[in-house]
Formats: structure tokens, C-alpha cells, sequence
């Protein structure tokens, strides 16, 4: 039986995401997907728990639902996207589905080949060490157009990884049509377009879907996050995933007693994005750490079972149910937000 691997947030699931579960499953005859719990990459909490986002996957074709880890959930693209190979290698995936702007597979895998020559990653650093973030130090050092769209970068971090790791999955690509990725929509809408514009959900995502969201427990995460940076010392902020080049005295230092948006604008700067300060705020409240990110690459990944369908029940077998602890203490977090009680039952879906 050949399995189809998607790494994904679903937050929230559009027809967008509909359209890549459709795609896989001309790919193999089963489909996982793998995905963020109740925090995301952009440092935030989902729109809707993990479970609820769970049955969301089930119900638009999934076959498997698989946590990632919130240590890579949370994390750059890099290891956002090392986390999620590291799964679908434990559950012996045949091929990684996933969306490009580019859709072009073999410029795709050049982009990495340049990616990993040792003379660009030098000219890389020297545009890091002049003060450009890295996603701008790379497409100064390389003069790759292609890595100016988000989803082309997190396509080339997959195709990384997994030389990195040595995988005999295939990687396949689908063309991210009409540019869906920004907040506004055309055929497709984006996540953060339907997170923002509620008018937008009942033409592009689904009903089971839109009345899941919470609207509510984004706002809740603002007015609550910076209150946990008083209580860290320099110390304890230098030791954030994410945290270089002093911006732990920036954050120190900043003014804390006037909000999410005002603590971000004053700490950020050319090479730290607010996308980059999110990260390391969540950080700061959940204790990831630089040795944590360490371990958690070292060690064996941890695979927690979110969700099935109803008769692919085999494709649990041999698979461990598991959490690590850093994972319950964002859930514990993210349901104090939301007023929720947190579930823990397996979800299953015709």
C-alpha cells in the first residue's frame, strides 16, 4: 500500500487544502497528514484546536492524522519541515505532497542544489553578518526569484531534509494556483484571509470547517504573552530558540505594559521579523530553548495518532501513541485560552 505524506496546519483547511488532499490521492491509495498542533509557525495559537482541525482533515479526504511535535510546529521552516520528514519517515511514506508556487519540481530541487554548495552558504553569511535576515541574505547571495514566495521556501526546506536524512521519499509538487498564499482571494483564499475576513469562509473553505473557528483566542494570546516576558531574566531570554546578536536586551528592555503590537514594534528589526519575534515570544512561554531544539533533533521524534478514518484503522499498526512534554504544556496553555477543556480521544471520521 503505498502512503502520501502532506506536512500542513489547516489553519484554517480551505479548498485550497481540499485540492492538495485530492492530488495526493491520485499519488498513493492512503494519505497522512502531519500536522501542527495548537500552536503554529507564525508563533500563534490555531484557530481552532487540533482536534477540531483533526476531524476537518478527515472529513476533506484524510486517511491518518499525525501531530507535529511543537517543538518543530513552532519553529523556522528549517525545522519546521525537518520535524515533518522525520515523521513521515517513521511511518514509511512512499512520497511528500506538497504545494509550490513554482510547481516545478526540477527547479525545486536546483534551487537546493545551490542551497547546499558551500561557497553560496558563505556568500549567505557574509549578507547575514551586513544585517539582512536570512530569507534576504539567501536571495541576495543566490539571486533565486524563486525563493521570494513562501511556499517555494518551505517546498526547498522538504527536498533538504530529506537528503539530509537520506529518504527514498519522492518528493512531488502542485502548483499553488492564483497566488493564494496572500491575505486576499481570486479562485482560492488564503488562511490568513479567511482567519481575518469571516465573509470569505462560506466560498472558500467548508461549513464544518467555519463554524469551528475561534475568533476569539488570537486576540486572547496578545493580551496574555507579554506578561510572561517580565518574569525572564537576560539570561533566560539569550537562551530562546531563535535568539541571537543580542535581541534579548531589545526584549528586555522593551516597554511590556502596552501591548502585543507595541512590544513587537519596538523590538523588531531588519533582521528580525515580527513573524521571527512571534516564534521567540511563544518560546519564552513554553521554555524552548536552543539545548531543547538540540535534543529534540537528536533524539528519536515522538509520534502522537490525532485521528483516523473509519476503516484504514490499519494503518495505526505499529505506531506508538506518544507526547512529549513540551507538546502538553502548549496544549495547557492554548486551552486556558480558549476556556476549552482539552480532549485527548482518538477522532474518527467515516
Amino acid at each position: 500500500m503505498k502512503l502520501a505524506a502532506i506536512i500542513c496546519e489547516f489553519n484554517p483547511l480551505h479548498t485550497g487544502h481540499k485540492k492538495l488532499i485530492d492530488f495526493a490521492k491520485t499519488q498513493a491509495e492512503k494519505v497522512v497528514c502531519i500536522m501542527s498542533g495548537n500552536f503554529t509557525q507564525r508563533g500563534l495559537p490555531a484557530c481552532a484546536d487540533k482536534y477540531k482541525r483533526t476531524r476537518h482533515a478527515l472529513l476533506a479526504g484524510a486517511d491518518l492524522v499525525v501531530e507535529l511535535p511543537t517543538v518543530f510546529a513552532t519553529a523556522s521552516a528549517e525545522n519546521f519541515a525537518l520535524g515533518g520528514v522525520r515523521i513521515a519517515e517513521k511511518l514509511h511514506a512512499d512520497c511528500m505532497v506538497f504545494g509550490s508556487e513554482c510547481g516545478d519540481i526540477s527547479e525545486l530541487n536546483h534551487c537546493v542544489d545551490i542551497l547546499l554548495d558551500e561557497e553560496t552558504n558563505a556568500r549567505i553569511r557574509q549578507e547575514i553578518e551586513k544585517g539582512q535576515n536570512y530569507p534576504k541574505a539567501v536571495a541576495v547571495a543566490t539571486g533565486l526569484v524563486t525563493l521570494d514566495k513562501p511556499n517555494n521556501v518551505l517546498a526547498i526546506e522538504y527536498i533538504k531534509a530529506l537528503r539530509k536524512l537520506n529518504s527514498n521519499i519522492t518528493p512531488i509538487t502542485i502548483k499553488r494556483e492564483d497566488n493564494y498564499n496572500e491575505n486576499r482571494a481570486g479562485e482560492f483564499a488564503s488562511s490568513m484571509a479567511l482567519r481575518k475576513d469571516s465573509t470569505l469562509r462560506e466560498h472558500y473553505t467548508f461549513e464544518f470547517v467555519a463554524e469551528d473557528i475561534d475568533d476569539t483566542v488570537e486576540q486572547k494570546y496578545y493580551d496574555v504573552a507579554p506578561s510572561f516576558l517580565t518574569v525572564a531574566n537576560r539570561d533566560q531570554l539569550a537562551q530562546l530558540e531563535g535568539v541571537t546578536e543580542g535581541i534579548h536586551n531589545r526584549i528586555y528592555n522593551a516597554d511590556k505594559s502596552r501591548g502585543f503590537a507595541y512590544l513587537l514594534e519596538q523590538v523588531k528589526t531588519k533582521r528580525y521579523t515580527r513573524l521571527k519575534l512571534q516564534r521567540i515570544i511563544l518560546n519564552s512561554i513554553l521554555g524552548i530553548t536552543k539545548d531543547i531544539v538540540k535534543e529534540a533533533k537528536s533524539q528519536p521524534i515522538k509520534i502522537k495518532v490525532l485521528g483516523v478514518r473509519i476503516g484504514n484503522e490499519t494503518l495505526l499498526d505499529g505506531i506508538e501513541n506518544e507526547t512529549d512534554e513540551l507538546t502538553q504544556k502548549s496544549d495547557r496553555l492554548y486551552y486556558s485560552l480558549s476556556g476549552n477543556t482539552p480532549q485527548t480521544k482518538l477522532i474518527k471520521v467515516k
